[in-house]
């Protein structure tokens, strides 16, 4: 391949540095807060929206945090990143994705929030920001998919731009990737765009769409992204169903919880922190947030 050709498979709708020029995750930021998204159900799987701190305990590698604060995050704006699989191995089901993603979109939205729109295959082909649910059925193609897979790339990229998810201060982000979860084409790998999301305080809700009971190696891979950063997998087999994974994750999301605390002194070696927010015994809820945060000097 010319390096042309390679410059053009490598280039970002975002504007972002080439895949090929950046190195692998680096995070070189000392952390003085941390911020958390909680969503908490109850034993029907309901999201709970009087949820009351008390009811936490909250574990920083192990060590009690007995001073943290929680907040609902229902009166905060959204900035949700919709992201579109069009490559080649999603073709068969992309009109029935386009079509709810449209219908769904306008009851997901309210005026203060915000979506980035973001349509992948082998490289970012856009990333467009929109505010009116009637713009997703001009910017959506109806039939231009295929190509390979640059996945772990593509989330990597999305997630880190801090012009949409940061630019207006206190929000609550999340993020939907529509896919397969099958990559065969990026130079990161998925560990670097789960670290990427959880760096952002980003959850990742993934939906993939074929027959429920086959699962497919792109399965374990989008279950890996939503578990660890908070978010959800869904597996549905039709349009009906991918419309109610849809409300289901707009229900969590005007449900969901901000929860903040200071973690103690590093000794300045780059870590992964693992946080484990849980129920204190007896209470009979379920709680989910990513699995924990990076510290660096």
């Amino acid at each position: 391949m010319s390096p042309s050709s390679s410059a053009l498979l490598l280039s970002c709708a975002l504007a972002l540095a080439d895949f090929a020029a950046e190195p692998v995750l680096h995070i070189r930021k000392r952390v003085s807060e941390v911020q958390f998204t909680v969503v908490a159900e109850d034993g029907s799987g309901r999201p709970l929206r009087n949820l009351s701190a008390n009811v936490l305990s909250v574990r920083d590698n192990g060590q009690t945090i007995a001073d943290f604060h929680l907040r609902a995050a229902s009166d905060l704006p959204l900035r949700i990143g919709i992201m579109a699989d069009l490559s080649g191995s999603t073709a068969v089901t992309w009109e029935q994705v386009r079509t709810s993603l449209i219908r769904a979109t306008g009851d997901l939205l309210q005026p203060q929030d915000q979506v980035l729109l973001v349509e992948f295959n082998q490289k970012i082909q856009i990333a467009r920001t929109i505010q009116q649910p009637a713009e997703l059925a001009r910017v959506l193609p109806a039939k231009e998919v295929g190509g390979l897979t640059a996945l772990y790339d593509s989330v990597y990229l999305t997630c880190a731009d801090r012009e949409f998810f940061e630019r207006s201060g206190p929000r609550h982000a999340a993020l939907i990737l529509l896919s397969d979860g099958e990559d065969n084409l990026s130079l990161r790998g998925l560990e670097d765009a789960i670290a990427r999301a959880q760096q952002s305080n980003i959850a990742i809700y993934t939906i993939a769409m074929h027959r429920r009971k086959a699962h497919l190696a792109g399965d374990t891979i989008l279950r890996a992204m939503a578990e660890n950063t908070g978010g959800r997998a869904f597996v549905v087999r039709d349009g009906a169903e991918l419309q109610v994974a849809l409300a289901t994750i707009g229900e969590e999301l005007r449900s969901a919880y901000l929860l903040d605390f200071r973690p103690a002194q590093d000794d300045g070696t780059q870590l992964f922190h693992r946080v484990e927010v849980a129920p204190i015994p007896g209470e009979h809820l379920r709680v989910r947030t990513r699995a924990g945060y990076f510290t660096s000097p």
